[in-house]
């Protein structure tokens, strides 16, 4: 399953560089910005959301010459997003190299971030559709981007929050990574035009969404997601899936320890706290209650897979199973 998945995204994530760089150059563009965000790109990423809008328009029959702009547009969405949450996380490293805030300055990432914003609409407006299809795009970004930095706010409001619930959580999630993982979907089926599979896709995705964040999750204490070492999230004091179960289910002295951890800044967690949190997380079983409720959300989203046309239905269920099941 997993090797068949990536064997997509090496296959169809070529496309997206290209179609990019129409947009972005690689020679002769602006310093501290055209290269820093080829930098940027070039760091890795698996290219997972634009592939997504191109097999969901290819297994309804749609133009993938058409979609491919949009989808293009969702991977630049993606990355500016990213160099924007470094920054306000305080993240230093991206895929084992220096994040783009460090190598160019926060200034210089303030604004590669609004410009590669701008290139998503441009991209769309440019593309060769329909001006009905093109608005219906722009308005599902719009809501995407609002929805993204709603979940953004609840999550840094949420690192605040002393008694974490996971409802609080899913809706942090929801919106934090949700909404950006689901818009290639949802353009997808609208470029091949099928706009009434718009509110499944959304369904589909609400569940996906928070189960792919819950594996992030769940790798960034096991293999560090690229960051230079494990237990970013708990120097950052994110309240993740795994720390809200362990809250719920540790005794008064460890909650308190556990919250303590969580509340220091950054520079002032140490190795000792990462490895006490996480030693704490496996014996409140908070790690496996992580997995199976990524589980559990990957199941739900093949009930409403099961409704949808067959070739659709396939290839959802089968990103849905690798988003949980990968390793990177």
């Amino acid at each position: 399953m997993i090797e068949g998945v990536e064997n997509i995204l090496k296959e169809k994530g070529k496309l997206i560089e290209e179609e990019i760089e129409k947009v972005v150059p690689k020679k002769n563009g602006i310093p501290n910005l055209h290269d820093a965000i080829w930098y940027h790109m070039g760091t890795g990423g698996k290219r997972i959301r634009p592939v997504l809008a191109i097999m969901t328009c290819e297994a309804l029959n749609g133009d993938v010459k058409k979609v491919m702009p949009f989808a293009a547009s969702c991977e630049i969405l993606h990355n500016w997003l990213l160099v924007h949450d470094d920054i306000e996380d305080g993240d230093t490293v991206r895929r084992d190299k220096p994040a783009v805030w460090v190598k160019y300055g926060a200034d210089h990432g303030i604004n590669i971030g609004d410009y590669m914003s701008e290139k998503v609409y441009e991209m769309v407006i440019n593309s060769k559709i329909d001006t009905e299809v093109k608005l219906r795009l722009i308005e599902e970004i719009v809501e995407t981007c609002s929805k993204t930095a709603e979940g953004q706010t609840y999550e840094m409001n949420f690192r605040k929050n002393s008694n974490p619930t996971e409802k609080d959580y899913m809706q942090m999630i929801i919106g934090k990574t949700a909404w950006y993982l689901t818009l290639p979907m949802i353009g997808g089926v609208i470029v091949a035009g099928k706009p009434e599979l718009v509110n499944k896709i959304k369904e589909f995705g609400m569940k996906v969404g928070p189960a792919f964040q819950m594996v992030d999750d769940l790798l960034d204490l096991t293999k560090g997601k690229g960051r230079g070492r494990i237990g970013s999230d708990i120097r950052e004091g994110k309240r993740s899936m795994m720390a809200v179960h362990c809250f719920s289910k540790c005794g008064s002295g460890d909650k308190k320890s556990l919250m303590a951890i969580l509340d220091k800044g950054r520079k002032e967690t140490t190795d000792s706290d990462v490895e006490f949190v996480k030693n704490l997380f496996e014996r409140t079983g908070s790690l496996n209650y992580a997995k199976s409720r990524a589980k559990e959300l990957v199941e739900e989203s093949k009930k409403i897979t099961s409704t949808m046309p067959k070739d659709l239905q396939k290839i959802l269920d089968q990103f849905a199973d690798y988003l949980i099941e990968r390793d990177t």
